[in-house]
């Protein structure tokens, strides 16, 4: 099933709704979101390694599609790529996310091949996205054609920090993108969350949103739920929450049944 809707990343599942996959599946639902990712992995080692199943099931018996992530290193691939197919497996998410960011800029263009040919000799037809910079120029030691290669989509990260042009900041990734082979579709990541003081405003979020639907994108992620779903975050979670992105697979009624189940 091809990803569309919105979604939001988490990165440790007790911080969002305290772990409850019943609040988290029923938040999910009420926000209209269509898709959530998990972290599961950093490294060579497990992640979320107790919480995770229940939610991803939970997510999954409702209609949402769940996707997993790891953040990656490069220093030892064959390992990183075997416990990422294993918390697949084991999971059975909809779809993995490689988060690939400065650690990989050291000349490991090799070891970027090798993990993504393990990846994908194991993964099968589980869709594989790249989550890095949202400006490739800005990083050209990164190896984006051999992580791209084994990719279904591209999933920049559109932080505009201190900025207030969100909408400016996807069209330049987009088109940075188009000179990188080889081009995949993209899925951006926007912020939602504070850094250093600094916090996108609410307006600017929906002007994302808004931008990217005109575009013809098929969905768009925020990070992440661990910010933007606690009363620090309730302004952002308020704006994507309202934003309409209708999903006509999804069955949001169908979702009370397993939230029953569940308490």
């Amino acid at each position: 099933m091809a990803l569309e809707g919105k979604g939001f990343y988490i990165w440790k599942v007790q911080d969002c709704e305290d772990g409850d996959p019943a609040r988290i599946l029923r938040r999910a639902v009420d926000s209209g979101l269509s898709h959530v990712l998990v972290k599961i992995a950093d490294g060579t080692r497990s992640y979320n390694a107790n919480r995770a199943r229940p939610v991803v099931e939970a997510l999954k018996e409702a209609g949402l599609q769940v996707w997993g992530w790891q953040f990656v290193y490069g220093r030892d691939p064959y390992g990183e790529a075997d416990i990422a197919i294993q918390r697949v497996r084991s999971l059975g998410v909809d779809g993995f996310v490689v988060n690939a960011e400065d650690d990989y800029k050291n000349n490991r263009a090799a070891e970027a091949v090798a993990y993504m040919d393990r990846l994908n000799a194991e993964l099968g037809d589980v869709p594989v996205a790249l989550s890095s910079y949202r400006y490739p120029n800005y990083h050209p030691e990164l190896p984006w054609t051999e992580f791209l290669s084994g990719c279904d989509y591209n999933m920049p990260q559109v932080y505009w920090v201190k900025a207030d042009d969100p909408d400016k900041q996807l069209d330049r990734s987009i088109e940075q993108f188009r000179s990188i082979f080889p081009v995949r579709p993209i899925i951006p990541t926007g912020s939602a969350y504070e850094e250093f003081g600094w916090r996108p405003q609410p307006d600017h979020i929906e002007r994302l949103l808004s931008h990217a639907r005109d575009l013809g994108l098929p969905a768009v992620n925020f990070w992440s739920w661990d910010y933007a779903g606690s009363d620090a975050g309730a302004d952002f979670w308020e704006v994507i929450a309202g934003f309409d992105w209708p999903v006509a697979s999804l069955q949001p009624d169908i979702a009370d049944v397993f939230i029953d189940a569940l308490n």
